[in-house]
């Protein structure tokens, strides 16, 4: 006897392994920020109480590219300073702008992360509480400014 639905479940098969070919393709981390080679995701901000006027930003820069590139410096409309910071080999628990940037290799990884580089934000023009969010760009040598969005968490 002819099964009738043949034709429906072959469908369906095709339609689960068509979602599940996209889903994987995709990258498994959320991107918050592109230009060019240079992609960054996983940004965050410490949260701050609202009287506060400093932060730190944090983030992970992956250069896809085939040419290094450097992190020279940030600027953001919601901050009065903002600075890359990395820490003083000479001075212990010290943090040193970078004297040229921080580099980022061809298909090499760039992390700012509490305890090591971060971006120093001094000045805050509005609250950084828990889920607030300030605009934030970040200017590389060869890939220009790009935008990212630091939303305050409490880490």
């Amino acid at each position: 006897m002819k099964d009738l639905h043949e034709p429906q479940r072959r469908w369906l098969v095709m339609a689960i392994a068509l979602a599940w070919r996209a889903i994987s393709s995709r990258s498994a981390e959320a991107q918050d920020g592109q230009g060019g080679p240079v992609v960054v995701s996983g940004a965050w901000a410490r949260a701050v109480p609202p009287e506060a006027r400093e932060s730190q930003g944090f983030f992970i820069v992956r250069n896809v590219g085939a040419t290094a590139d450097l992190l020279v410096s940030a600027w953001s409309p919601d901050v009065e300073t903002t600075r890359v910071l990395e820490r003083d080999p000479i001075s212990a628990g010290a943090f040193r702008p970078p004297a040229e940037g921080l580099p980022i290799l061809p298909g090499g990884t760039l992390t700012l992360e509490p305890g090591g580089p971060y971006l120093a934000l001094n000045g805050l023009r509005q609250p950084l509480g828990s889920g607030n969010m300030i605009r934030v760009f970040l200017r590389f040598a060869q890939a220009g400014d790009v935008p990212v969005e630091l939303r305050g968490h409490d880490h």
